[in-house]
């Protein structure tokens, strides 16, 4: 409310005041001797004339149209005194919508200051946290690792910025040096230090974040040995990347690009892979017990002495897929594709092989033992002969006459 009003105000209210008092002073020295000489005078100077009960009737009628007269001029002030009440009190209302207007316009001001400064000390702490990276001093850029953390944290707008900075820290630092190849048995050096703190950060992001259509982007990477327990690389893309040794415990690789990816000896306890695409990935010696790879694409992939039991693989695509001597024991492969699979010396024992396509899949030697084959599709009577089979394996009707 501005002082001008303020001072309207509080004349109107001292001018209403006023005029009541005013009104009350004309009535009792002005207005009621006036109208009492008008009416009651007149009756009591012709007492004498008029008996005592005519008097007293006239008189009481004259004091009534006294008492009448003022209530009905105290009705008109009281009319006039609503009106300048109203009036006054519209004026109020509009200071006071003025003044909330006002209000909300400085806390609008306010907050937009209060954003603008946040965000000038975010780009300022987001400029020292880049440099950092930059040093040759391990220490300042893990400090300045966590520092991007919690800015991603702090700012929404920061966040997948933040995450694609990471990401590129990551490939920049950790190339891929050279191709492994199938059967290389030495141990993967170390992750620095650096580059795990980055993947740490970039996997317990909040997810809930990250923008539509965006994915990670850690191809190329040579993050053999990385301890991704749990991360969240859902969709990420990690073509060719070297994920050797890696610890992938629960982690959740949904729908993840892994074409060529190298996870030999990889822990993938658990993991969350379905729909994930792994063609010509290695998977040699991997450890995915009990994970969860429905629908996934693994077509020439290599998963000699891999450990699969009681994983989820239906509908997987194992076409042309090497799992020689692969442990599946209690593994789900309903309706998989083994069209063209080297499952030579593998571990079906009591596996559901129900409705999975066997067309040209060498079964050489292959453990069937209680294993649920009904349903399966371009399974020969070749092909039961080269495995291991029992009574408790549960073959298609055809098959079993043929096998008797």
């Amino acid at each position: 409310m501005s002082a001008n009003e303020s001072d309207d105000l509080r004349k109107l209210r001292l001018w209403l005041v006023r005029l009541v008092v005013g009104f009350i002073a004309l009535v009792v020295l002005a207005v009621l001797p006036f109208l009492w000489w008008l009416n009651v005078t007149p009756i009591q100077q012709q007492q004498e004339i008029l008996d005592i009960k005519d008097f007293f009737e006239l008189r009481n009628q004259a004091i009534k149209s006294v008492i009448t007269s003022v209530q009905i001029l105290a009705t008109v002030f009281g009319g006039i005194a609503i009106l300048f009440n109203v009036y006054y009190g519209a004026k109020r209302a509009k200071a006071f919508e003025k003044n909330a207007i006002a209000a909300t316009q400085n806390a609008i001001a306010a907050t937009q200051n209060a954003e603008i400064a946040e965000q000038g000390q975010i780009t300022e702490r987001f400029t020292k946290a880049i440099e950092q990276l930059g040093s040759d001093n391990i220490s300042i850029r893990l400090g300045g690792i966590y520092a991007l953390e919690r800015i991603a944290k702090d700012s929404e707008r920061d966040h997948w910025t933040i995450m694609e900075v990471l990401s590129a820290f990551v490939r920049e630092n950790a190339p891929l040096k050279e191709d492994l190849g199938d059967g290389n048995k030495h141990q993967p050096q170390k992750l620095r230090t650096d580059i795990q703190a980055a993947l740490t950060v970039i996997g317990q992001r909040d997810t809930e974040k990250d923008p539509e259509n965006q994915k990670l982007d850690l191809s190329n990477a040579d993050i053999a040995g990385a301890n991704l327990t749990e991360a969240n690389l859902q969709d990420a893309n990690l073509t060719e990347a070297n994920l050797q040794g890696a610890k992938l415990f629960k982690a959740n690789l949904q729908g993840a690009k892994l074409f060529k990816a190298n996870l030999e000896g990889a822990f993938l306890w658990e993991a969350k892979l379905q729909d994930a695409v792994l063609q010509g990935a290695r998977l040699r010696e991997a450890n995915l017990f009990k994970a969860n790879l429905e629908g996934a694409f693994l077509c020439q992939a290599k998963l000699p002495d891999s450990d699969l039991r009681e994983a989820n693989l239906k509908r997987t695509n194992f076409g042309g897929a090497n799992l020689y001597q692969a442990v599946l024991f209690q593994a789900n492969l309903e309706r998989a594709n083994l069209n063209g699979a080297i499952l030579q010396e593998a571990n079906f024992r009591e596996t559901n092989l129900q409705g999975a396509d066997f067309g040209n899949a060498n079964l050489n030697e292959a453990n069937l033992q209680g294993a649920d084959i009904g349903g399966s599709i371009n399974l020969t009577l070749q092909q039961i002969k080269s495995a291991i089979v029992d009574d408790e394996t549960r073959l298609l009707y055809g098959l079993e006459r043929l096998q008797d």
